[in-house]
């Protein structure tokens, strides 16, 4: 009996233990949101530093929690291979093969650190998810005291005398980070309402004082997307998938041609200049890619494309913009227009497989409660505002905020999901 006694408490005390593959995901979730407001570029390191000590730490148990993720590892390499392939086509050929490269090793540090998160036991996610709500904490703070003190900590960073204004689009990436980081905060704090209410508030009010329209439009169609997903979560994986399918296939055709874009200007003034230089950037990609329909112009290569250096406030009669809006500046700011103008339609099909076989996944096949799961489809929904609306879709940091947050949501769950 005493042996037996024993037994059972040597197994209750290693089931306890907190393994190193949680301990370096608790790590990155509470670096990663303070580290996307003061160097968001520091994120694509992060992952990389991430996805090495993960499998350094347990290399046997993330293969074996890896397993159902080899169609989405698939569609990845073929992704990565077509984008290699696209440097024999492209207007940029040694930058295309890099970017392919990159690429390719981003996806596989993303799902090295999804295994390790599915891997993990019952009371490591709960360590994992703590981290995330601290850290977003964190990040939140820092862009209201950013906010507050005009940038006191971006002026010491940078050593730049206070004479020199920091503006608040220099945030823009720390507040996407946080929005992101967001939602695997608040699948850990489902237990406690008033903590989950003040954490999106919080959040909430960063993005409205740092005047971050793309992220405003995100987080307040994810938490739509939440509370639709809460009832019915196989219509909002359904609508996000088929928006991704049309928007591929229409946008190219529907986007407004210049002059019309001139008349939206003045009909609607109080459109932001941001605003109106989108459509004509997606008029101009949208060109490019009636020229190259099937290939494109190779991965990467809208910053080269012919043309783009257009400023329209000079060529386009009518137009009231500042100088230095350029028809294509480094890339179309639409993740379904940098598909289809770089790598075509081949490409355009293995990019949307990989996120309708992701939405699958979460809508129709997730094992992780309503309320993750719901989650989850609040994330997707952002990560697909933000990817149609702001940054360049290869842009390394930003891929890897799109892994580390996915990784942090599934180690967040109570399940395995």
């Amino acid at each position: 009996m005493v042996l037996a006694y024993k037994a059972r408490m040597e197994v209750a005390t290693v089931s306890a233990r907190t393994s190193a593959p949680a301990i370096i995901l608790a790590t990155a979730g509470l670096v990663a949101p303070p580290l996307a407001v003061l160097a968001p570029l520091g994120i694509a390191p992060l992952l990389s530093v991430t996805a090495v000590a993960l499998i350094v730490a347990a290399p046997r148990r993330l293969l074996a929690a890896g397993k159902p993720l080899w169609p989405m590892a698939a569609l990845w390499v073929a992704l990565s291979v077509f984008a290699l392939l696209s440097a024999t086509w492209s207007i940029l050929p040694r930058h295309s093969l890099a970017e392919g490269g990159r690429f390719l090793v981003i996806g596989m540090e993303g799902l090295i650190a999804l295994a390790a998160a599915r891997a993990l036991a019952a009371h490591e996610k709960g360590y994992v998810g703590v981290a995330a709500v601290i850290g977003t904490a964190l990040g939140a703070g820092l862009l209201l005291f950013e906010w507050a003190t005009g940038a006191a900590l971006a002026h010491w960073i940078l050593g730049l005398s206070r004479i020199y204004t920091v503006w608040l689009s220099r945030y823009d990436r720390g507040v996407t980070g946080l929005v992101l980081v967001f939602w695997p905060a608040l699948v850990a704090l489902r237990r406690w309402r008033a903590l989950q209410v003040a954490l999106a508030a919080a959040v909430a009010l960063c993005v409205v004082l740092m005047w971050s329209a793309a992220s405003l439009i995100a987080l307040a169609a994810g938490f739509i997307a939440f509370a639709v997903a809460a009832r019915t979560p196989r219509l909002v994986a359904g609508v996000l998938a088929a928006t991704l399918i049309l928007g591929a296939a229409l946008l190219p055709v529907i986007v407004p041609t210049y002059q019309r874009t001139v008349q939206i200007q003045h009909d609607a003034p109080w459109i932001k200049t941001s605003g109106i230089h989108r459509l004509l950037i997606w008029r101009f990609a949208a060109e490019r890619i009636a020229e190259r329909p099937l290939l494109g112009w190779g991965m990467d290569a809208s910053r080269e494309i012919p043309g783009g250096k257009r400023d329209f406030s000079t060529t386009l009669p009518g137009i009231e913009l500042s100088p230095g809006h350029d028809a294509m500046p480094l890339h179309p700011h639409d993740a379904l227009l940098q598909w289809r103008v770089e790598l075509g339609i081949p490409g355009t099909i293995l990019c949307l497989a990989i996120a309708v076989w992701a939405l699958y996944r979460v809508g129709w096949r997730f094992g992780s409660g309503r309320e993750a799961q719901a989650a989850s489809l609040g994330w997707a929904a952002t990560v697909t505002v933000i990817a149609l609306l702001s940054f360049g879709i290869w842009q390394e940091w930003w891929l890897s905020v799109i892994w580390l947050t996915a990784s942090l949501l599934a180690a967040s769950a109570s399940d395995v999901a």
